[in-house]
């Protein structure tokens, strides 16, 4: 994307731009409550939001979803104790923590599939933030897991 036309976009441009942001990490956040589902834990909330501030909040089951356009940051709470997380498998662990950065990769090709502009862009932000997570967040605490003593 050229930066003469990031700095053109309209009102409505940038809330399309937002709301990739948004579904980025969306997806990003869903890896990851796919991987804790799958290895058996339960998923108290799936948000892009500040966790314990205020946002709009709504429940499907047992799941609570928070959405508030005012941040940067999504996340994923996970019903289980430091007991129960230290009596996974160094795999699990691993698994849990790169399921975000693997979303991100899959969702980047298949948003390279798709011939629009709009894909392509979401295709971007998804391998931007799956390398972010490489090296900072999610790639720490693999780093962390990997490397336990």
């Amino acid at each position: 994307m050229n930066l003469i036309y990031v700095l053109a976009l309209t009102g409505a441009g940038w809330a399309a731009l937002l709301g990739l942001v948004v579904v980025t990490a969306l997806v990003h956040e869903a890896g990851h409550a796919a991987a804790w589902k799958l290895v058996g834990s339960q998923i108290r909330e799936l948000g892009y939001a500040t966790p314990g501030r205020r946002a709009l909040r709504f429940r499907v089951g047992k799941l609570t979803f928070a959405f508030s356009p005012f941040t940067l940051f999504a996340y994923t709470i996970v019903e289980t104790t430091e007991e129960q997380y230290r009596s996974m498998t160094r795999t699990q662990r691993v698994f849990v923590h790169g399921a975000g950065i693997v979303a991100n990769i899959l969702a980047a090709g298949l948003g390279l599939l798709v011939s629009s502009t709009a894909s392509h862009v979401f295709a971007v932000f998804s391998a931007s933030l799956a390398i972010q997570n490489i090296f900072f967040q999610d790639g720490k605490r693999i780093f962390a897991v990997l490397w336990e003593l």
